[in-house]
């Protein structure tokens, strides 16, 4: 069991968020969202899933998590590799993963204001 903390990339001006290596036995550190606006990302996850869901949470507080919608009200959440866009004013982001056995997948967000 590992604690995977976020990486911070800047590509073309745009904050590129990364948890890498995420499996289902790790604690997932959450990356604060400080803007005070409403932000719009994308959200990709690709790798070994062994099964894993793998979903995004938000939180206001950074102790309870709650999955987070797409912009098509759709939960940000798969068991294979997958995009989804997303607009939120949540304090903080993380990913979660379950079920899974084996499983090492890779979590990339980006944000725009």
């Amino acid at each position: 069991m590992a604690t995977i903390t976020p990486a911070l990339t800047v590509v073309a001006g745009v904050p590129r968020i990364t948890w890498t290596g995420v499996s289902t036995a790790d604690t997932m550190v959450s990356w604060p969202l400080a803007s005070g606006k409403k932000l719009h990302g994308a959200y990709q996850v690709s790798g070994t899933f062994g099964s894993a869901t793998i979903k995004l949470q938000a939180s206001l507080d950074n102790t309870t998590f709650f999955d987070m919608k797409d912009v098509n009200n759709t939960a940000i959440s798969g068991t294979s590799a997958g995009y989804f866009e997303f607009a939120t004013s949540a304090g903080y982001i993380k990913p979660a993963s379950s079920g899974g056995t084996a499983d090492n997948v890779d979590v990339v967000v980006i944000l725009r204001s």
